[in-house]
């Protein structure tokens, strides 16, 4: 008899040490992100988007673009009047790069140093501030890396940003110098022609949801 007494409250025991231990209050548990906001991802519209570098010589102005862009973007969505950007990534293959002069074109790709740094990327770090003008339109300044010709460089970037349900369009320029790269300024024609040093980059970025 004592035996099954025993038993019966060893068995007892066992159950409640868990219990006793590990409090269940489910109620306390985090949750990933706050109620009413919500994660979402998008990929590049290659077709549809657009990079381009303007710059200057001793001749006249110029001007590459590629719409050859890989990428992706994610955000959280808090509520109407806020985003919350979480990663942004972009790469352009440096000979997708068209200028409508082939001589041009292959100063430009030697200049890049293609052979060795095929790819240029954009790697989104932090957003210093965004701010709502309505109509799920945004203005932003991003802090991110820009890599050209192997050199990375850490730039911040204002943009607009356009959050359209399935589609994200992003938007902005940049002035940039070559040397900041290590980049040479190609010259043609015997060196008749020369390009400046300064640079912009242009850019509208489409991206539709997965």
């Amino acid at each position: 008899m004592k035996t099954q007494i025993f038993m019966r409250f060893f068995s007892l025991l066992v159950f409640m040490i868990p219990l006793l231990v590990f409090p269940q209050n489910f109620s306390e548990q985090p949750t990933e992100f706050n109620s009413g906001s919500s994660f979402a991802e998008y990929n590049l519209d290659t077709a549809n988007s657009t990079f381009v570098i303007k710059g200057t010589s001793s001749l006249h102005d110029w001007e590459m673009t590629s719409r050859a862009i890989d990428g992706a973007i994610a955000f959280i969505k808090t509520d109407a009047t806020s985003i919350d950007v979480q990663a942004i990534n972009v790469t352009i293959g440096v000979r997708t790069f068209e200028s409508g002069n082939r001589i041009m074109n292959k100063k430009c790709y030697e200049a890049l140093k293609d052979d060795e740094y095929p790819n240029i990327f954009y790697r989104f770090k932090s957003l210093e501030s965004i701010k709502s003008t309505g109509n799920n339109t945004f203005n932003a300044n991003l802090n991110g890396t820009l890599t050209i010709a192997g050199v990375t460089k850490t730039v911040k970037i204002a943009v607009r940003l356009v959050n359209g349900g399935n589609k994200v369009i992003i938007t902005g320029t940049k002035a940039l110098k070559m040397s900041d790269f290590d980049i040479e300024p190609p010259r043609a024609l015997l060196g008749t022609l020369k390009t400046g040093n300064d640079i912009t980059i242009e850019f509208n970025l489409n991206y539709l949801s997965q």
